[in-house]
């Protein structure tokens, strides 16, 4: 049997195409797991009742939050734990008196949220809430004790991708809790507005 002169060079052809696919798979983009660091404002909202001896208040403040995000295959869901830190500012007012005091307010939330995450390419946009609590280690009422409340976390997110694995991230958040402020216990929402930097493994 007379076998074609261009069978090997059809053979080598066949083998490098082959073996250029085996490289393409190694480099599939994953984006399982995801990092963020975030700096911004905390904005607290309902947040006017008496102090001690006068009119108290919170005023808007810094704020910086750390992101774990665990993005779904399929590239819709997203499962994200964050914890955050505010320099919280309260103001209490008597007659011409003032002064301001910070209360170190630490918080930290679990959220599922579907949308569009980093697994699949171009911009991500996710939506989501969860569980949250507040800790204050100076109490708004009492900077000689703690306070800590209960509640929920309702965020959305949008990522612009800079490079295959890192990109800039804005979230806005609310912090849903019951608190007393001097008023009784209240619903209080307490926004949280983050630009950061996101790096997808």
């Amino acid at each position: 049997m007379r076998i074609p002169r261009c069978a090997p060079s059809l053979a080598v052809a066949t083998a490098l195409v082959l073996g250029t696919g085996h490289p393409a798979a190694a480099q599939a983009r994953t984006h399982a797991i995801e990092l963020t660091l975030s700096a911004g404002a905390f904005v607290p909202t309902g947040n006017e009742g008496p102090g001690a001896s006068g009119d108290l208040g919170r005023g808007t403040a810094a704020l910086g939050s750390a992101h774990l995000s665990f993005n779904a295959p399929r590239g819709w869901l997203t499962t994200e734990f964050e914890a955050g830190y505010a320099a919280e500012r309260i103001r209490e007012t008597n007659g011409a008196l003032a002064y301001n005091q910070r209360t170190s307010l630490f918080y930290g939330a679990c959220k599922l949220q579907v949308g569009r995450n980093p697994r699949l390419p171009g911009v991500s946009y996710l939506v989501g809430a969860g569980p949250a609590f507040i800790l204050r280690r100076k109490s708004v009422l009492d900077p000689t004790s703690a306070q800590t409340n209960l509640g929920g976390a309702a965020m959305a997110t949008f990522r612009i991708p800079i490079d295959g694995q890192v990109g800039a991230r804005f979230d806005a958040q609310d912090l849903v809790y019951r608190a007393d402020f001097g008023l009784g216990g209240k619903l209080r929402n307490d926004f949280a507005v983050t630009l950061g930097l996101s790096i997808a493994y």
